[in-house]
C-alpha cells in the first residue's frame, strides 16, 4: 500500500510517524557517538568512521520509504548498516533491524515467507564461521545471539503482526460478506412478501370471481329470460325462484369470504357434484339448452376439494356458454375414468358466433380460475376450441383421491393447458 501527504488523515498520520521514527534513529545515533557507545570497540575499517554521519542519514532517509517503497528502503538499511556497523557505529545494528522487521511486515508475502527463512539460517551460519574462524564456541554462540536479537527478533515480531493484520483483515471482510448476506436476505424476504401478497391478490380475484360472478351472471340471465317471456307465462315465477335461490346461496358466499378475510380461518368448500342439478335447470329456464350426464356412481362420496372444482368449472363453462353465445347447445358430462374423474362441457356455438353478435366482455379471470383449480388438486384443465373451431369445449381431469399430484408439465392441446 502507498502513501501520500494529500491522502485522508489516517495516512497522513501514518506518515509522519515513519517520519518520527527517522528522526528517532538519527537521534540515536548522535547520543550514542555522543556517549562512545560503540558497535564493537573499535573500527574494524577506520577509513569508514568519519562516514558515520552521512551514512546514518542516507540510512534514516531510507526509513521514510518504509511503507511505500520497501523495495528499496530494505536493501538501502542493509547496505547502509555493513559499513556503520564496520566503522564501529550501533545504528547500523538499529537500521538493520529495522530492515528485517519492514521487510517482514511490508513486504509482499512470499518476500516476508523467504525473510522468515533466510534469517534463522544466517543467524546460525554466522555464528559456524566465527566460531570456525576464532575456535572459540563462545565467541559462535554470542554472535548467534548478537544477529538473533538484530535479525530473527525483529523477522518474528513483524510475522505475528503481520498475521494480526490479516486476521483482523479477514475478520472485516467476514463481517462486511455477513452484512452483505443480511441485505440479500431482506431482500429475498422482501420479494417473497411481495409474491405472497400478488399470490393472495389472485387467490382472491378468483374467489370473488367465482363468488360473484357465476352467480350474478346467472341472475342476469335469468331475469332477462323473464322480461322477456310473453305475458301470462309461469316462467317469470320459476324464473324468479332461480333468481332467489343465486342471490341466497351467493350472499352465503360472500359472507364465508368476508369472514375469513377478517378472521384468516378458512371458509368451508361450496358446491358440490349434487348442485349442478339446479344450475343446471336455472341456466335451463333462462332458455339455454343443457344435456347433463353424471355417469360416476356414487359421485356424493368423492372428496370435498374434487366435488368443489367440478362444481366450479362447469358452472364457469356454463355461464360463459349462456353469455358469449346465443341459442346454443351445452352438452355437459361428469364420466370415471382411471384415479381420476373426468369433466367436459361443451356447447356448439350457437347462433351468435355464426353471425358476428359480439360476445358480451367478461374479467378474463373464468378460464384461468377453472385451471388453476385443476392444477391445485393436481389435475389438468383444457379450454378453447374443439376439433373444426365451431364449437367451445372445457375438459377437466381431477383426481379422484383430491390429492395435489406431481408438477405437471404445461402443454397446448387446442387452448391453455396446465
Amino acid at each position: 500500500m502507498t502513501y501520500s501527504w494529500g491522502q485522508d488523515p489516517a495516512a497522513r498520520r501514518i506518515r509522519r510517524d515513519d517520519a518520527l521514527l527517522a528522526l528517532g534513529y538519527a537521534a540515536l545515533a548522535w547520543l550514542l557517538h555522543s556517549l562512545e557507545l560503540t558497535a564493537t570497540g573499535t573500527p574494524a575499517v577506520p577509513a569508514l568512521e568519519p562516514w558515520w554521519p552521512a551514512l546514518t542519514a542516507v540510512g534514516c532517509a531510507a526509513v521514510l520509504l518504509r511503507r511505500r517503497w520497501t523495495a528499496v528502503m530494505v536493501p538501502v538499511c542493509l547496505a547502509v548498516a555493513v559499513p556503520l556497523v564496520l566503522a564501529n557505529s550501533t545504528v547500523g545494528l538499529f537500521l538493520a533491524f529495522e530492515a528485517v522487521f519492514s521487510l517482514v511486515l511490508f513486504g509482499t508475502a512470499r518476500a516476508a515467507r523467504a525473510a522468515e527463512l533466510v534469517v534463522p539460517v544466517l543467524c546460525a551460519g554466522s555464528g559456524a564461521v566465527v566460531w570456525g574462524l576464532t575456535g572459540d564456541l563462545g565467541d559462535g554462540v554470542t554472535v548467534i545471539l548478537l544477529t538473533g536479537m538484530v535479525l530473527l527478533l525483529p523477522a518474528e515480531w513483524a510475522s505475528n503482526l503481520r498475521k494480526a493484520a490479516q486476521l483482523a483483515e479477514s475478520e472485516s471482510a467476514r463481517a462486511a460478506a455477513i452484512r452483505s448476506a443480511a441485505r440479500d436476505q431482506e431482500r429475498l424476504a422482501a420479494r417473497e412478501h411481495e409474491l405472497a401478497l400478488a399470490a393472495e391478490r389472485q387467490d382472491m380475484a378468483r374467489e370473488l370471481h367465482d363468488v360473484l360472478s357465476s352467480r350474478l351472471s346467472a341472475i342476469a340471465l335469468q331475469s332477462g329470460a323473464a322480461l322477456r317471456s310473453p305475458q301470462g307465462s309461469s316462467l317469470p315465477s320459476e324464473v324468479l325462484a332461480h333468481v332467489r335461490r343465486e342471490s341466497v346461496k351467493g350472499l352465503e358466499e360472500l359472507n364465508g369470504m368476508i369472514r375469513t378475510l377478517s378472521t384468516g380461518v378458512p371458509r368451508p368448500l361450496a358446491g358440490s357434484i349434487q348442485d349442478l342439478d339446479a344450475v343446471v335447470e336455472g341456466h335451463r329456464a333462462a332458455g339455454l339448452s343443457v344435456a347433463w350426464t353424471n355417469r360416476v356412481p356414487n359421485s356424493d362420496a368423492l372428496p370435498s376439494p374434487v366435488q368443489a372444482a367440478v362444481y366450479r368449472i362447469a358452472v364457469e363453462a356454463l355461464v360463459n356458454a349462456a353469455r358469449h353465445t346465443e341459442g346454443a347447445h351445452v352438452c355437459m358430462l361428469l364420466e370415471s375414468v382411471p384415479g381420476a374423474v373426468r369433466l367436459v362441457v361443451e356447447d356448439d356455438g350457437g347462433s351468435s358466433r355464426s353471425t358476428g353478435t359480439p360476445a358480451v366482455p367478461g374479467t378474463g379471470t373464468g378460464v384461468p380460475s377453472m385451471l388453476a383449480r385443476a392444477e391445485h388438486l393436481g389435475g389438468q384443465a383444457w379450454a378453447g376450441p374443439a376439433a373444426g373451431g365451431a364449437d367451445w369445449r372445457v375438459e377437466a381431469v381431477l383426481p379422484a383421491s383430491g390429492i395435489r399430484a406431481a408438477e405437471h408439465e404445461e402443454t397446448a392441446a387446442g387452448g391453455a393447458k396446465v
